[in-house]
């Protein structure tokens, strides 16, 4: 039942997610996994410069980010309900540009929940505060982004695998830049869908869901403020075997802004997804789709975005792993909001990524990462090339 729980999840949480080959699996161990990290990121331009694009005196393209964290990852069942807390919370220091310093905190804590035999779900808070990538902003200013994410979401089996579920989300976004509070948003979405289970190996989902997108800061010319509603009808089907999962979903959206002067959506999106492990150390996955969001740092009333992404991993011997990754996006704004720092109509994000991970005893791991990105995009700032390493030590206990 809780892998049904998980599958309709999924359907009305999110319409285009890639699957992994343990998205179905039930992880119902007590752990206690805490840790310390430390992360030294060098990026030769941090700033999100376009080549053209002059530096102020006070500040330098390229720098060191070094990040020390606290790491947890705890699950403890009891009775029927399974509590579980997982996250990270640190604090970026900058070799050069020190106006970008902050704390990064992004942790998830709830409840697995289960109410007899038949009734499942979730409930779950996210947290997050940190400094927003610069190439969002439209200026390169210091803005801490902070996101509370609640979500609330079960169901009941009635019989031959079907299983009727509820849900609902609300996220806050706010930022503390001056020129970035028209983008501060406030949704809430309420859903309902209906999940198929034959077998485990087959899963068929329905989903309707609608959500109210606010930005209370960002008034009209009527003096409301502005806002968008997004309402979709969306089905997925999943199909595994014993080393793969495919996943495809299909539906409409609808979306209509406040904003009497923007141009509204409605059409198809959806997407695919195959992971794949052909043999016990390697694990592939592809995925490619189509999805409507809102942002709470481009200032617009929602966007479209088409991604697509592979990854390949493998593990040589008992500690080495390593991990090659390509991501394309483009994003297309609607309702944008003339008037805010930034504001764009599009943007392009090409990603190609390397890692290699060690872990020469249980509790010590170092990881190596390179990174290099491009964004092209309308706006005044907001296109650059960026190159950068990462060198990961962490700790256990």
């Amino acid at each position: 039942m809780v892998g049904i729980a998980v599958l309709a999840a999924g359907t009305i949480t999110s319409i285009a997610a890639p699957v992994s080959l343990d998205d179905l699996a039930e992880d119902i161990a007590n752990r206690a996994r805490l840790g310390m990290e430390a992360r030294v990121v060098y990026d030769d331009n941090i700033l999100r410069l376009d080549g053209d694009q002059p530096v102020a005196p006070d500040r330098s393209k390229d720098d060191v980010r070094t990040t020390l964290s606290a790491v947890v990852d705890v699950a403890q069942r009891v009775s029927r309900q399974r509590l579980f807390l997982r996250g990270a919370a640190g604090y970026d220091f900058y070799r050069e540009n020190r106006f970008l310093k902050r704390e990064r905190i992004d942790a998830t804590g709830g409840v697995d929940w289960q109410v007899g035999a038949r009734c499942d779900g979730d409930a779950s808070f996210r947290y997050g505060r940190g400094q927003t990538d610069l190439s969002d902003l439209g200026a390169p200013v210091r803005n801490t982004r902070e996101s509370r994410t609640l979500t609330l979401d079960g169901g009941c089996t009635l019989g031959a695998g079907i299983h009727p579920e509820i849900g609902y989300r609300r996220r806050v976004i706010d930022n503390s830049a001056a020129v970035r509070l028209r983008s501060d948003l406030e949704a809430e979405r309420v859903s309902a869908g209906i999940a198929v289970n034959r077998g485990g190996r087959l899963g068929l989902a329905l989903a309707l869901s609608s959500e109210a997108l606010d930005f209370p800061n960002r008034p009209l010319a009527d003096g409301r403020p502005d806002a968008t509603r997004v309402r979709s009808a969306t089905g997925r089907v999943t199909a595994r075997g014993a080393a793969l999962i495919a996943s495809g979903v299909l539906g409409y959206v609808a979306a209509d802004s406040r904003n009497a002067g923007a141009r509204d959506f409605s059409g198809l999106v959806g997407g695919a997804s195959l992971a794949w492990t052909p043999v016990p150390r390697l694990r592939l996955r592809a995925s490619a789709g189509r999805d409507v969001d809102a942002s709470g740092d481009v200032a617009a009333g929602y966007y479209l975005a088409d991604r697509g992404e592979l990854v390949g991993r493998y593990r040589i011997g008992r500690a080495v792993d390593f991990e090659l990754a390509g991501r394309i996006e483009r994003r297309r704004f609607r309702a944008v909001d003339l008037a805010s720092a930034g504001a764009r109509s599009f943007d392009r994000t090409a990603e190609a990524r390397a890692a290699l991970g060690w872990s020469p005893v249980e509790r010590f791991r170092i990881g190596l990462e390179a990174v290099h990105a491009r964004r092209t995009t309308d706006a005044l700032y907001g296109t650059y090339r960026s190159t950068r390493g990462m060198l990961v030590l962490g700790l256990a206990f």
